[in-house]
């Protein structure tokens, strides 16, 4: 039997029990033993398995954190010292190398993996080939698992910015290795800069970030519960000519022996910081007073359970309430805290030590995330989504410029487009305020308008004068691309995603009084109609002279001229003409009514036919929803939704279809299952379809929103065509306003007939 279903088995018995032995009302002592509701149904072991597709994993950890953490502590199933993966834990591998203590979740690059430990019953010398494993259980806010070569159980949980390690180590000799060459980053080793038989304090090298110029250090504090019978260090820090970092004569690890006579329990807890090692002992004082864990644990799964609280949902099958909130707990796991427990920071693209009076959080990965988790923060979360709306505002008073994928101190300007004006547009129409509007209308204008050193927008200039990013134009050497030089990957996706930032600054100036503006914006958001061709039906790559692009393969996803192996047929950043035909929601009402409704029905049905349609590539996001814009939308929109979730969302290791992209994919599943989804950035507004869920109840802040909570249930089988959907007793049409849910209590109830009439 799985792990998850061993989980499943436990919680139903004592579920059963505790619900036999409390037929009256429960006194305070018995609710506090009431099982977690939410907690329980976190499988952090979905997405971490290969799943045979092209793309592979969803590069997500199981370790101990809390939401929006700045540590995780969790399994490295690699030896890191020889090789940079994404991610430092598979399923599918059998050993087990060490645990690392800062972890991203669901980045396409290797990062982090810093401060890795490693649990040894055997000498550490030579190549290390890592411990089988047993026993292995996952929680949010709690790993465990029994390293069986080494005979040690190691039980990890988390606060926000410290772990805590607890060791069940076997009669004999144990040592605890410290080893700062085993990053899963690209660039290894670090310094242990002092130490002695029970504390140990340094840095890691962190940087080359998907191969941008990104240089940081992470600072660690350890302290164990007992002094070690014997120290040494390992010196094994080495230049690498692409770094520079001259480490070679500073120790790169500690190794700490202890003799047991017996079986014995330690443990270890460790503080972590970006600005210094003061600030980590700091960190560590602050949020651990002792070495309890149990305490720790508990407090992680309460917070944990307070977080998924915000949406509570019902359904008869175990999977899908598995597969929901485990994809809810993603969402919530980036960015990550950045500052420290006094509010220190290092400031963006400098080493100057900030402080803020909130939290400064980072790993902003905005074009993966503007489409799905920001909307779903605005709606459930709406502080912690204006928190980061300023944290944007606060880079651009640091930077001059907004930020597009800002990890640490640095700015590495990753994929594509411009994606702060999109958050803020959206946050802004669905009523979130509590920022500086000016401050942010003066960011999002000098990001859709200054030419000079804006690398948000690459190819602006061009983009400004013709409507439209060319092919053969200033920008377009595509075989000397980098991140930081200017020239465009993409013509045509930065061209779409440019108009969907104008959208949204139009949106912004239109309920600031900006008349002018609002006017100018909303007509560049449009531009994309440009590519459109109307023999093919399709947005096809356009000259600098008009002439259209060739040859042209709608299907083709790889183009042998783009730098160092990025994704993407000609004109296309990851994806196909056929992926991006309808990834411009402001503008699909334009492209639908140019084509007829039988055309935009016939292309929509033929990308999910023919197989073009890539479950895992943002801008299609939407395509599955985009049926609700025609005559099959009482049907056809679920039947897609549905068996997209079913076939690449499931309850088990390979349960993700690829990389989760910071929650991005994770918050699609969110909205699917419940039926809704925020079609448009910019437009305060979610299509409805038929819900998995029986019913879902998502609770308001009152701080935001005047209504207590959303009530969604579906009457009818969820494979079955949508017969009315009614809003507080009104009919309403396949689509429903934010404000009109947020406003006051709202129930949403979506009827659905036995056989879909129109199949």
């Amino acid at each position: 039997m799985t792990w998850y279903n061993q989980r499943r088995v436990l919680f139903t018995f004592i579920l059963l029990v505790f619900t036999v032995a409390c037929k009256d009302q429960p006194s305070e002592a018995e609710t506090a033993q009431t099982p977690p509701k939410y907690v329980s149904f976190v499988n952090p072991f979905i997405g971490t398995e290969g799943n045979g597709t092209k793309h592979f994993i969803g590069n997500v950890h199981p370790g101990a954190v809390r939401p929006w953490g700045m540590v995780a502590v969790s399994p490295q199933s690699f030896d890191f010292s020889k090789v940079q993966l994404p991610t430092g834990f598979r399923y599918e591998e059998d050993r087990i190398f060490g645990f690392s203590n800062v972890n991203f979740s669901g980045v396409g690059c290797p990062a982090t993996g810093s401060v890795p430990f490693k649990f040894l019953s055997s000498d550490p010398s030579g190549d290390y080939l890592g411990s089988r494993f047993s026993r292995q259980v996952a929680t949010p806010g709690y790993y465990s698992v029994h390293l069986e070569d080494e005979d040690i159980t190691v039980h990890t949980t988390a606060t926000k910015r410290s772990t805590l390690l607890k060791l069940e180590l076997p009669k004999g000799k144990s040592r605890v290795y410290v080893d700062l060459m085993a990053q899963q980053g690209h660039i290894k080793g670090g310094e242990i800069a002092q130490h002695n038989v029970s504390s140990v304090s340094g840095y890691q090298l962190e940087g080359n970030f998907c191969g941008s110029a990104n240089r940081s250090s992470v600072y660690f504090h350890a302290k164990f519960n007992k002094d070690a019978d014997s120290t040494y260090l390992k010196f094994e820090n080495k230049t690498d000519p692409r770094f520079e970092q001259h480490l070679e004569d500073k120790p790169s690890g500690i190794v700490y022996l202890f003799n047991n006579a017996a079986p014995t329990e330690l443990l270890v807890k460790v503080g972590i910081s970006y600005v210094s090692i003061k600030n980590a002992m700091d960190n560590l004082a602050k949020e651990q007073e002792g070495f309890d864990f149990e305490k720790i644990k508990k407090e992680a799964q309460e917070e944990w359970e307070i977080e998924l609280g915000k949406i509570e949902v019902t359904t008869t099958s175990e999977d899908h309430k598995y597969v929901f909130y485990t994809a809810l707990y993603h969402s919530l796991l980036m960015p990550t805290t950045y500052s420290d427990h006094n509010g220190e920071y290092l400031k963006m693209g400098s080493t100057e030590v900030g402080k803020t009076n909130g939290t400064r959080y980072s790993g902003f990965s905005l074009w993966d995330t503007y489409r799905t988790t920001h909307p779903l923060l605005t709606l459930a979360y709406p502080e912690k989504q204006t928190e980061f709306v300023r944290n944007m505002l606060d880079i651009y008073d640091e930077s001059g410029w907004l930020p597009k994928w800002s990890i640490f101190n640095f700015e590495p300007y990753l994929m594509v487009g411009d994606p702060s004006p999109i958050v803020i547009g959206d946050a802004y129409v669905k009523g979130l305020r509590d920022f500086d509007l000016e401050k942010a209308y003066e960011a999002v204008t000098k990001n859709a308008d200054v030419e000079t050193d804006n690398l948000n927008r690459r190819g602006l200039k061009e983009y400004k004068a013709l409507g439209y990013i060319s092919m053969d134009g200033e920008f377009s050497d595509v075989e000397n691309f980098q991140w930081n030089n200017g020239i465009v990957w993409g013509a045509v996706s930065n061209t779409m995603e440019f108009n969907l930032s104008d959208y949204n600054i139009a949106q912004l100036a239109k309920g600031m009084g900006h008349a002018e503006d609002q006017k100018k914006y909303l007509d560049r958001s449009k531009s994309f109609m440009a590519f459109y061709n109307d023999d093919t039906g399709l947005l096809q790559p356009k000259n600098k002279d008009g002439s259209w692009y060739e040859p042209f393969d709608p299907a083709q996803e790889l183009w042998d001229r783009m730098n160092f192996g990025l994704r993407g047929g000609p004109g296309f950043v990851e994806g196909s003409a056929y992926q991006y035909l309808f990834s411009i929601p402001q503008g699909i009402d334009t492209l639908k009514q140019q084509m007829g409704e039988d055309r935009f029905l016939e292309k929509l049905d033929l990308i999910f036919s023919e197989g073009h349609f890539d479950m895992t590539n943002e801008p299609g996001f939407g395509f599955p929803f985009f049926y609700n814009l025609t005559k099959e939308k009482h049907w056809k929109t679920a039947h897609v939704v549905h068996d997209l979730i079913n076939t690449h969302f499931t309850n088990t290791p390979n349960g993700l279809p690829g990389n989760d992209d910071a929650g991005a994919m994770s918050s699609w599943v969110v909205f699917a299952m419940m039926g809704l989804y925020p079609h448009t950035p910019g437009n305060p507004e979610y299509f409805v379809t038929t819900p998995m869920l029986d019913e879902v109840e998502i609770r308001l802040d009152p701080k935001f929103y005047e209504g207590e909570s959303i009530r969604i249930k579906r009457r009818g089988p969820s494979n079955g065509a949508i017969s009315s959907i009614r809003l507080n007793g009104e009919a309403i049409d396949f689509r429903v306003g934010h404000s009109a849910l947020t406003d006051k209590e709202s129930e949403l109830i979506i009827e659905t007939e036995a056989t879909p009439a129109s199949k």
